[in-house]
């Protein structure tokens, strides 16, 4: 077997389209899944980020021009998280940048690489006036048929250390190792789990694919597809842009301004982000839940206080953890803060009385799992902090 691919349909995973790729949407029951990331750890077929590999001295300057954050400040073996913006201001997309001796490679699961090679592209075509003097190599890695899986969940880094050692377990978030079978392993994650993303050429990952499922299975490793996200993205919130898109693209109604350095140099939307994060956001997104069983919260639905219209739900889903519906509200400055009753939300089946909540809405299992303290499958240590 030479490509994920392959090996996917070979073991009958219901297939989706993700970022013009196609990899798994399911591969288990969606409750097997979730209990697997929240509570053990679930093996996911990322190959639907786009990989852009940016190479050479000046390699620097132009991937700092796309982020939001300032990607000169991380080294060899370090990554860091960025959103992109457009010129006026709103979100592009997000991506995480990996340093390496020799440039950067660009990680992003909502903006095709085709689209990022055109940024850089349109940035290098002001190289003279950004002192880009030598310009960098750019390829997309699905040229040399690279692609990722994700490892996630309290005990993934147990089941890869079984893999690659106890190296693993001292590693810091957002910092990478190169592997000797060629693989990088990244330490990252958006959903309040140990989360390690391994990228590098297909036929040695499906090579790790099998490895992990045989070494996971006294963990209970379970395999997975992305609709895993569609719970887990809500209890953790992050940038979706199957979340978020339809409602808004504005970085201070969806507060992710820690993900933008207002004083670095100039970026693409800089100007227009610092008109925003100096006025006051007419809505803020928060957190909201139902205060009493219900049969369900839909997006459009309206958030009320009375009769007055505050707000709109922008995704809901049931939390098995929370043994509830949680949702994600876009509310009017003025109501928009956490922790209080006196909401309705106007739903099909009636209205509901409702309470903000600040999110995340989890603590996570993996937040009470320490590597150094800790064990699945080691009888003579405790699983986790009580």
């Amino acid at each position: 077997m030479k490509s994920l691919h392959d090996l996917h349909l070979s073991h009958n995973a219901q297939m989706g389209v993700y970022n013009n790729r196609t990899v798994p949407a399911v591969y288990n029951d969606a409750i097997v899944e979730y209990k697997a990331v929240r509570e053990n750890a679930l093996l996911v077929d990322y190959s639907h980020m786009s990989i852009i590999s940016v190479m050479g001295d000046d390699a620097w300057a132009l991937v700092n021009h796309m982020a939001s954050a300032d990607i000169s400040i991380i080294r060899d073996e370090q990554g860091m998280y960025s959103l992109v913006l457009r010129e006026d201001g709103s979100i592009r997309g997000d991506i995480y940048t990996l340093c390496t001796p020799d440039g950067y490679y660009i990680i992003s699961e909502n903006i095709p690489a085709s689209e990022i090679i055109a940024c850089l592209s349109e940035i290098l075509e002001r190289a003279e006036e950004m002192d880009i003097l030598e310009i960098p190599e750019i390829k997309s890695m699905e040229h040399d048929d690279w692609g990722a899986i994700m490892l996630e969940g309290p005990y993934s880094w147990e089941i890869l250390a079984e893999v690659y050692g106890f190296d693993i377990i001292g590693l810091p978030y957002h910092e990478y190792i190169n592997q000797d079978d060629g693989l990088l392993v990244f330490r990252c994650g958006k959903h309040g789990e140990f989360a390690y993303m391994v990228l590098g050429q297909q036929t040695a990952l499906v090579e790790l694919w099998a490895n992990l499922l045989d070494k996971g299975e006294k963990f209970l490793l379970k395999t997975g597809g992305l609709e895993y996200q569609n719970t887990v993205r809500i209890e953790n919130t992050s940038w979706d842009e199957t979340i978020y898109a339809n409602y808004s693209r504005n970085p201070v109604e969806l507060q992710m301004q820690w993900a933008v350095q207002y004083d670095k140099e100039d970026f693409i939307g800089k100007s227009m982000i610092t008109e925003l994060s100096q006025e006051n956001a007419k809505r803020k997104l928060i957190g909201i839940r139902p205060l009493v069983e219900c049969a369900g919260i839909a997006p459009d639905d309206q958030v009320l206080v009375g009769d007055k219209e505050v707000g709109i739900i922008v995704k809901s889903v049931y939390s098995p953890a929370l043994q509830s519906f949680i949702a994600l509200a876009l509310i009017e400055q003025d109501y928009a803060w956490s922790d209080i009753e006196g909401f309705d939300i106007h739903t099909a089946a009636g209205n509901v009385s409702a309470k903000t909540q600040s999110v995340p809405f989890l603590y996570n299992l993996s937040m009470l799992v320490s590597p150094t303290e800790h064990s699945y499958i080691d009888c003579s240590k405790a699983r986790h902090a009580s």
